[in-house]
């Protein structure tokens, strides 16, 4: 999860004065990988602006569909099936890991972008290529440095970055650049892939509100997950790709608070956001559906909110269907009852809203 590998030398040395160049020793090698693409990423990004200048005020951009729902709760799972569906487009990794440059990379190294090798993900064992679906807000937090993961690199300042997360207590000069950094980066997505965009990032679970005014006939569609396999799936994402992301290792926090405190942050603004949606343009569906018939469930989206032609997508729906009916996912320990009932606690109403049991 390569967060800021992206980011500008003038971006970069704003996130570190506001961190105090505060990076623990055993981070130093990546600290000067960052810097030094950072130069390159600088570069590229000037002749980034040049394809930039001459097509980006004709894009014409379909309002986007978006997946919504917390960390490791099938988003990615939902993102990359939906996303089979070739009327569609999505960002791919490479153009959220260089969002200041993709386009001139596109065009000058597109062949060998495509030509790399698959490799797994950390911490689900999903597949991971250039080509692949990607999550955008690793582009915002590089472009805006407005954004919760900049706070997974530097998890001392986690509270300041979390801030971020629904948008709404933040200054109105912040709240315009992040819009007008979104659109201008999605629609330098749109000119690459030339389709109606689907995105998938769970900090837009927040943001329903903000998205709306961007793009008043979106389609949103939720997906939830039993709480305490999405608790369990979450306290690994910390373990390994957000501490792989951090450049300060030294810094010790309670990753149970965090996870309870952010899973809390993120469904308090959806809840509040969410009534000013309608059944034409919202769905919300279950993990446990989608990974158990994957077929009626996505089926089900389709109907719901007129995605697309169903039958246009059922072929390539049932092959996926069929080359991955042998996939292995992650297998979590049992949880000790004093942090069962924690959670419980803390998550109650998010139990009995979707119908999870104690």
């Amino acid at each position: 999860m390569d967060s800021l590998f992206g980011i500008l030398i003038s971006q970069w040395l704003k996130i570190l004065i506001k961190n105090k160049f505060s990076v623990s020793l055993s981070s130093m090698p990546t600290l000067l990988v960052i810097t030094m693409f950072s130069f390159r990423n600088s570069f590229y990004a000037l002749l980034d602006k040049k394809i930039e200048k001459q097509v980006i005020d004709g894009v014409e951009m379909k309002d986007p569909v978006f997946i919504l729902g917390h960390w490791r709760s099938g988003t990615t799972f939902l993102h990359n099936i939906l996303s089979l569906n070739s009327d569609f487009g999505f960002p791919r990794l490479y153009q959220v890991i260089h969002p200041n440059s993709f386009m001139y990379i596109s065009k000058n190294y597109g062949d060998f972008i495509r030509g790399k090798k698959e490799k797994k993900r950390a911490m689900d064992n999903v597949q991971h290529h250039p080509m692949l679906p990607g999550e955008e807000e690793f582009a915002l937090a590089a472009i805006t440095q407005k954004s919760p993961i900049v706070g997974w690199v530097f998890p001392k300042n986690y509270e300041y970055y979390e801030n971020y997360l629904c948008l709404k207590n933040i200054p109105a000069e912040d709240l315009t650049e992040w819009k007008t950094k979104y659109l201008n980066y999605l629609k330098k997505v749109t000119y690459v892939e030339k389709k109606q965009l689907i995105l998938k990032s769970p900090t837009n679970t927040a943001r329903i509100k903000f998205l709306l005014e961007l793009f008043p006939d979106a389609k949103f569609i939720h997906i939830h997950r039993n709480p305490y396999n999405v608790f369990l799936s979450t306290k690994k994402l910390h373990g390994t790709a957000i501490a792989k992301t951090s450049l300060q290792k030294s810094y010790k926090y309670d990753v149970t608070e965090r996870i309870l405190s952010t899973y809390d942050k993120l469904y308090n603004c959806f809840f509040e956001d969410v009534k000013l949606l309608n059944k034409n343009n919202f769905v919300d569906i279950s993990f446990e559906d989608l990974e158990s018939d994957t077929f009626n469930t996505i089926k089900n989206i389709y109907d719901s909110i007129h995605l697309a032609d169903f039958g246009k997508f059922k072929p390539a729906l049932e092959k996926y269907i069929e080359e991955n009916k042998d996939y292995k996912k992650n297998v979590y320990p049992g949880m000790e009852p004093a942090l069962k009932e924690k959670i419980y606690d803390r998550w109650k109403k998010y139990f009995d809203y979707w119908g999870y049991s104690k």
